[in-house]
Order: C-alpha cells, then structure tokens, then sequence
C-alpha cells in the first residue's frame, strides 16, 4: 500500500507571488516543507503539483534537484493536477498539502493517516474553520497547517463529478459537500494536539507578513531541532505577542 504526499504549488500566487520559493534559512521555502515532510514515518514519496506555466520550471528544477516527484497540469484545475499526479504515482492514498502551509509536521500528517486508517474514513483532515460543514463543537487547528488525505478511489469519482469550477479550483470541496456519498474523518485538536486549538490563528503564508512570521519561527526554532514540534512553534509564538501583528485576521490558506 503506497501512500504520497502531494503538495500543490505554484509561483503566479495572487497575493504574494514567487512565495514558494522565498528563502527561509537560505532554502525556498517549500524546499523546508519538504524537509518537515520526508520525517514522516508513513509518507513513501513526496510530489510537488505544479502548473504547466513557464514560470512553474523552478519548482520542476528544484524537485529534480531534491529527488522528489514533479507533476504539472492545470492552472486552475487543483483537483485535475491532484488527480493525475496521484495515478502518475501509482499510489493507492493521497496526502493532500499546501505549499504555503510550511510548518506543516510530520507528527501531524502521520496522526492523520493513522485515524484515517483506523476508521477506514473515505476522508480525513486536520479539522479547521476552513471546513464549514463540520460541527461547530470540534476542537480546530489553526489554519496554516491543515493535512487532507483521501484514497486515489475517491479522486476518481471526484475527478468525474465534480464540474463546477469552484469544486476543480478547491480540490477537496465536493467530498466534504456530500456528507451522503462520503464517509468524513474530522481529526481534532485533542488529546496530545489539545494546545493547538487555536483556530482563530493562521500560519498560512498569504502575505509577506505572514512569511516574516514563518521565518521568525524557522529562525528561533530550527537550531535547536530542524524537526521542531507544533508544540514548539505555537511557544515561540505566544512568547513574543509582537508576532500577532504578522498574522493579521485569519484567512483561509489558497489553494496553490
């Protein structure tokens, strides 16, 4: 049973272009995602989803260089590019990511895959106020650091039904707007991951404030573990009340 992580990016982002291959430590930063990603105990093989753009050739030089799969497809066709990068793989299930969503951490993504396995749920993910249909009484992650996964099965009937622009644009948006046809894991911010219920903060990197925050955190976090917790991030964040400045009013992570 094989499962990839997928990570969409792009450079022509809206609001911050160019931002997945700003540096952070002197690496783009989805070259540090990436890093985060690969300790991942269940994740076999990482793919960046690109555009077919010319100005998306960076990422498919740096994936070369970095060893992990490239796939380049659609500009606004998220879903399509998820679809076909997952059968170019010949994976069985999918990890679903952002490439604005750095601080992602494999903890995270392995707890994800687990519940999703253990419930055999059609889908699974870090529950944030990014999912409107879920119930108000679930604990929630911030945004910034969400982690879907689903089986290449429902990409399939996805890739098929969905038509609407919005739901091929929102890869994920037509599974968790059929409640009937899927079966939806919601994984909370509980036991363990109970500090990071904080939905009303956002690591999404939208803006360059949103990068400068980031990279504070890679700054003071990574010298003391390159692999640094959630835990880690949110106390280097509460400790210095300056940095909510950064983050602004929460906004929902694009869809790269």
């Amino acid at each position: 049973m094989k499962t990839v992580a997928i990570i969409a990016a792009r450079m022509d982002s809206s609001r911050l272009p160019g931002k997945v291959m700003m540096p952070i430590l002197g690496k783009p930063m989805i070259e540090r995602m990436i890093e985060r990603i690969q300790f991942s105990k269940h994740i076999n093989e990482i793919i960046i989803a690109t555009t077919e753009l010319l100005n998306d050739d960076i990422l498919a030089s740096l994936a070369k260089k970095l060893h992990v799969g490239c796939f380049r497809g659609a500009v606004d066709d998220v879903l399509g590019r998820l679809h076909a990068a997952a059968y170019a793989a010949g994976t069985d299930h999918v990890v679903d990511l952002l490439g604005d969503n750095p601080l992602v951490h494999a903890d995270l993504i392995d707890d994800v895959i687990e519940f999703y396995h253990s419930h055999d749920f059609d889908y699974a993910v870090s529950t944030t106020t990014e999912h409107p249909y879920a119930s108000p009484e679930l604990a929630r992650f911030p945004i910034g650091i969400r982690v879907e996964m689903c089986s290449r099965e429902v990409l399939d009937r996805c890739e098929k039904e969905a038509n609407n622009p919005y739901h091929r644009e929102h890869s994920a948006s037509y599974i968790y707007e059929h409640l009937e046809i899927f079966k939806i894991g919601y994984f909370e911010a509980k036991g363990k991951w109970a500090e990071l219920n904080r939905p009303e903060l956002t690591f999404a990197v939208n803006y360059r404030e949103n990068f400068d925050l980031v990279s504070y955190i890679f700054e003071k976090c990574y010298s003391i573990d390159p692999n640094f917790t959630l835990q880690a991030v949110l106390k280097t964040f509460d400790s210095n009340p300056e940095l909510l400045k950064l983050m602004g009013a929460p906004a929902v992570s694009s869809n790269v």
